[in-house]
């Protein structure tokens, strides 16, 4: 368990970090699915735990059925190995029900 000064520090050069001119401003070099999503995935390095920062396809909530449900989230895999899509959980009245 991590000691009181160490957490401290550690929220500290986050603090830092974050009220930083260039983290405010957003200069720099930014990477293409950075300039396209608005989300830095480099963030992970910048803190010694994980942040749970998700980018890409299966990031952000639609409408669409044919979003990927990833397997931390409940996402099962078929036979063919392929994850489950959102349009399978339907809930109650769902494809299940309606054979």
């Amino acid at each position: 368990m991590p000691r009181t000064e160490e957490l401290n520090r550690v929220a500290l050069n986050a603090e830092r970090d974050l009220n930083s001119y260039q983290a405010k401003q957003g200069l720099g070099k930014k990477s293409d699915s950075t300039v396209e999503s608005g989300v830095d995935e480099m963030v992970n390095q910048r803190f010694s735990q994980p942040t749970g920062v998700k980018y890409g396809p299966g990031s952000a909530a639609s409408g669409s059925d044919r979003l990927i449900i990833p397997e931390d989230e409940g996402g099962t895999r078929d036979d063919r190995n392929r994850l489950a899509r959102a349009g399978q959980f339907e809930g109650i009245g769902g494809p299940e029900d309606k054979i």
